[in-house]
């Protein structure tokens, strides 16, 4: 297992009321599990999917600013000092 952070962004800063949680695992997807399981009482309808067990996939999770769409999704293997980000989307102008 490596430990990596997890970087909060927008309106998952103002839930959880931290930026940063460093969490130890091999996948993106043990991360994010992690992170639900500690946290899922605070994240309303909008971030969670229905079961409320995964994050809504509109959500946007980067991998060191790399989207994990485009990697291997949540089975994508993390390194030692990993960045991971987690953003709900944002558009206007």
């Amino acid at each position: 297992m490596v430990k990596v952070d997890l970087n909060l962004l927008n309106i998952f800063v103002l839930r959880v009321k931290k930026n940063t949680i460093q969490y130890e695992g091999d996948t993106v997807g043990e991360i994010i599990s992690q992170f639900l399981n500690e946290y899922k009482d605070l994240l309303d309808d909008s971030i969670l999917s229905k079961n409320k067990k995964k994050l809504n996939p509109q959500m946007i999770i980067l991998l060191n600013g790399r989207n994990i769409t485009y990697m291997k999704n949540y089975k994508t293997t993390l390194n030692e000092g990993d960045q991971l980000y987690i953003s709900f989307p944002i558009s206007g102008g």
